[in-house]
């Protein structure tokens, strides 16, 4: 059993949930299903928590003994940093997600990506107007968005020089 449990941080659900069943006594099996663990994690929960011997050779334990102990347990705080680590772990995994997705996301076709990578200053395409003091992109779709900053963005890692010279020599402010 590892030294943090992996339903410590449902306690708080599964006591409100504990404390709306009707009936006194609870289960092994209802104890699996409100936490979501094993049968056997179950079988150490409700032993924990002061479980008796049932009928038929089962485990059960006084549903208000039960919430009692979950919420001392949970009170303790023995479980806080896990919680918090939790927490950065879920969020660390949602910007994952975020940069995968977005890594799935394909700007242009083959044939379309070369002549992206190539693009050069004097030849923009058309949608893209520069100025010595303004840039406008038209675009209508997403993807007709990314490929034409893409130009833009290769545009000025292939002719820099050119790109610079042009913004300087457009008009100068008072």
């Amino acid at each position: 059993m590892p030294a943090v449990p992996a339903y410590f941080h449902r306690l708080g659900d599964a006591c409100e949930v504990f404390g709306r069943l009707d009936n006194d006594w609870v289960d092994r099996s209802t104890v699996e299903q409100v936490l979501g663990v094993s049968k056997t994690v179950a079988w150490r929960i409700l032993r924990r928590c002061g479980a008796v011997d049932g009928p038929g050779n089962t485990l059960i334990c006084r549903r208000d003994e039960l919430v009692a102990a979950l919420r001392r347990l949970q009170e303790t705080g023995q479980f806080e940093r896990e919680s918090r680590r939790r927490e950065r772990l879920t969020g660390y995994l949602e910007r994952l997600a975020e940069v995968g997705r977005s890594r799935r996301t394909t700007v242009a076709t083959e044939d379309r990506a070369m002549d992206l990578i190539n693009t050069r200053f004097e030849r923009l395409p058309a949608g893209i107007t520069l100025t010595p003091k303004h840039l406008s992109i038209d675009f209508s779709s997403p993807e007709e968005f990314l490929q034409r900053v893409g130009s833009v963005i290769f545009a000025l890692q292939n002719d820099y020089e050119a790109v610079r010279a042009f913004i300087e020599s457009g008009p100068k402010a008072p």
